[in-house]
């Protein structure tokens, strides 16, 4: 990916569509109860996620491996993506990758709402995922859009040891320092120090001479 070849004016407010990551559940059983599977998902265009703009231009890439029987499936994903944010210091634009891995338990629709409840507590732990046939096709392109969205971070930097901007004239303090003077002291701390003044000033009049005991009284 090329820095600046996201299109920030394509909003990408939901899967995108056209995606599907599907797989044949019969050929798992068939296949002696595991089947593994590459998918690559195209995506252009921007995220918004966390107040800022994710923008993608390569495909996201998800590699899984199913596992069960009739009684059901388990699924073990990685999903792999790169995408490019400003950095949350500097604003510049930086590349970071999208790593991500799930669980996710594929039983068959229950036939009563008894057969669910037991149903869901035999998927704890996992994300349950109820299907009209655990020997159809199932498509896990919806599961793959939330992994992505919910993987992707709140912050990215460009560096560790970025700089940032200056807060008077915002440069990019990466690209070298600026002539804005450097901070003064807190203006705070300032009006602490004019009442700590204020209160010496008025000691005296409170009755007591410079050692500290009372005038007499003549």
């Amino acid at each position: 990916m090329k820095r600046g070849n996201g299109d920030p004016g394509t909003d990408i407010g939901g899967k995108p569509p056209g995606w599907s990551c599907a797989f044949d559940g019969a050929a798992v059983i068939e296949e002696g109860g595991t089947l593994s599977f590459r998918c690559e998902l195209p995506i252009s265009g921007c995220i918004d996620h966390w107040g800022q703009k994710y923008r993608f231009n390569e495909p996201v890439v998800v590699d899984a491996r199913v596992a069960g029987d009739i009684s059901g499936l388990g699924m073990d994903l990685a999903l792999e993506a790169r995408a490019e944010v400003d950095c949350a210091r500097c604003l510049e634009p930086t590349l970071f990758q999208v790593s991500e891995k799930g669980h996710i338990f594929f039983k068959p629709l229950p036939e009563d709402k008894g057969d669910q409840d037991k149903a869901d507590s035999a998927g704890d732990g996992d994300d349950l995922v109820f299907v009209p046939s655990i020997e159809g096709e199932i498509d896990i392109s919806d599961q793959v859009w939330e992994y992505l969205v919910v993987s992707l971070p709140e912050k990215v930097l460009c560096s560790e040891g970025c700089l940032g901007l200056c807060p008077s004239c915002g440069k990019n303090r990466n690209r070298g320092e600026c002539s804005c003077p450097t901070s003064g002291p807190d203006p705070r701390l300032g009006v602490l120090a004019d009442l700590m003044k204020d209160g010496n000033d008025e000691a005296p009049g409170k009755g007591g001479n410079r050692n500290g005991n009372s005038k007499k009284q003549d």
